[in-house]
This record gives C-alpha cells, structure tokens and sequence, in this order.
C-alpha cells in the first residue's frame, strides 16, 4: 500500500516525467561525476547511463507492476473457484482424466508459452506507429496470463472439493436432503475460503516471477520499444519493474545498481506479501506456509506445555 500511494502521488507530482541528472557539478561548478553516477544524496538509487534516476523509475512503474500482479491473480481466481468447485462437485470421476491433462502443463514453463504468444503483440519499434493502444497490449497481456494458469488452479481446488465431499459432515447434509449446490454454499465455500485467500498470495507472487521472467526476454508490461538504430536496449512504455530489470541486464558488473533497484523492489515485494500469506494462515488455521519447521516445534511446545497444565493439578490440605 506504501508502495502504491507513493507511486500515484509521485506520478501525479511529476506528471511521469522521470527526473534526469546527466551531471553533478560542485560548489566551484566543477565536474564531479557523470552518468551513470552511482547512489548518492544528489540520486540516492543512482542513475542509468542517461542519466535517468532510478527512484523516479522505480516509482512511477511501481503502480502497473504491483496493480497488474493483482488484477491477474483476482481474475484467476474469480476463474478458476467456479470451475474447481463446479469440477471437484458434479464431475469427481471425469476430474482424474482432466488431471491427467492439465499435468503437462506442470513441467511446461509458464513464462516459455507467455513468451510466445504475447511477443506479436508488445513488440513495438521506434517512431512507428503501434497497432494497438497501451490499454489493450495491457489487456491482451493480462487475458494471456490469467489463461495460461486458469487449468492448473482450476483442477486443484476441484482435487480439494472432492475430498471435502467425503466428509461426514458433508454426507450427514446429503442424507438430510441437501442439495449439491446447497452444499457448495453452505460447507465447501466456507471451509475453503481461507484457503483461497492463501491461493491468491501465491498467485500474486507467481506473477511478479513471471514478469520478472518475461522482463529478461525484453517482454515487458505494457509494450517493448526497440530502437530503430543505435545500441541503446529496449525500452519499457510504463517503466514497470520487469522491464526496468530486462533494460539494465548488461550493466549487472559495471553499474550493478541499475538493475538491482528493481531487483530489490520485485523482492521487498514478494517478501511483504507472503509475510501476509503466513500471517493470515497463522491467525485463521494456526497453520504456517512458508515457515513451518521451526513454527511447527514452536506449536507443538505450546501445545504440550497447555497439556501439561490442564492435567496437572495441587493436593490441598485440609489441615491448614
């Protein structure tokens, strides 16, 4: 949220022009240092060899990289809850052939199918004219990888509906005349919906890797443009992470802040979110997720030590 209200009022401050400081003089108007001029109080994350600052670029992208990983990991969701509940209830047998299907996609990389079809469409070439706007290559891109994943997901909340069907609970409400849909509302809903929550974490971050992956092959959100002539790298239309990232590669040993500022913000990121993920597991189910040997001895000791005290009890004496 930090993050994102920076990113808008900034943007907003600076109408998204990104601050550029090709040199630094000194008091005497003396030449100190040139882009790119690493970290310092005049560009506290440095400047790319433009002399563009890489806060400013970090900030601005801040909201399309973050707001784009939400969209497609809500509109997973909102796709792949109806068909794993409609699956995992009318159709438990035809699930397994499905399963059987969808593995493939397991040991296909996500970021490999993106890469092919989402190349025709953000591919831009300097002073030319592009065939679609921003707001559909953002769209196309969003549809293509909300797609790309709706199977997998979509089978694996079917797998957990299924096996909440053999519940006793769930078979007392059948004998007592419930219907499967009644059932879904009032008993597998309920009890996944916390699941679901920890699901849309996970969809989350995976995207922010994608993107990040996509970034490498000069595939960014929003559109790439490659320069008509000249060695400059491609360039990012919305500055957002992954492109900032896929841009500055080749200044990893010779200017190392350039593209480990966006590096950091993808893992700060990443990191606030699943720290959500964990907590939310934690306080609803007792359960940790990414923590769970030194959480699970932690629980365990908890619990003897409530044992312990609820069977221990003191003789009182009578005789004082």
């Amino acid at each position: 949220m930090l993050l994102l209200c920076t990113s808008f009022i900034y943007s907003a401050v600076v109408n998204h022009e990104v601050r550029q400081i090709y040199h630094i003089y000194d008091e005497n108007k003396e030449l100190i240092d040139s882009a790119p001029i690493a970290p310092r109080k005049e560009a506290w994350l440095g400047t790319d060899k433009l002399g563009y600052d890489m806060l400013s670029k970090v900030l601005i992208g801040a909201k399309f990289t973050i707001l784009g990983a939400l969209t497609i990991a809500f509109l997973r969701m909102m796709v792949s809850v109806p068909l794993g509940l409609v699956l995992g209830t009318y159709f438990p047998k035809g699930q397994k052939y499905l399963t059987s299907l969808v593995d493939v996609f397991h040991f296909v990389p996500l970021s490999v199918v993106a890469l092919y079809l989402l190349q025709p469409f953000l591919f831009l070439t300097a002073g030319q004219e592009p065939v679609y706007s921003l707001t559909e290559r953002i769209s196309i891109e969003i549809i293509v990888l909300t797609i790309l994943t709706v199977p997998v997901l979509s089978i694996l909340i079917g797998n957990e509906t299924r096996e909440l069907f053999k519940e006793e609970y769930v078979s007392s409400a059948k004998i007592l005349g419930g219907s499967k849909l009644h059932i879904i509302k009032k008993h597998i809903f309920p009890t996944l919906r916390e699941r679901f929550f920890i699901l849309f974490g996970q969809q989350f971050v995976q995207t922010l890797i994608v993107m990040a992956h996509l970034g490498l092959f000069f595939l960014y959100f929003g559109g790439t443009i490659f320069p008509s002539e000249g060695g400059d790298p491609p360039k990012s239309v919305t500055n957002e992470w992954s492109g900032l990232i896929g841009g500055s590669k080749i200044f990893l040993q010779w200017a190392p802040w350039i593209p480990l500022t966006p590096i950091v913000c993808f893992a700060l990121t990443i990191l606030a979110v699943m720290l959500m993920v964990e907590g939310f597991s934690r306080v609803t189910s007792g359960r940790p997720v990414y923590f769970k040997r030194k959480n699970t001895q932690t629980f365990s000791a908890e619990k003897k030590i409530v044992r312990k005290k609820q069977n221990s009890f003191d003789f009182l004496d009578k005789s004082m």
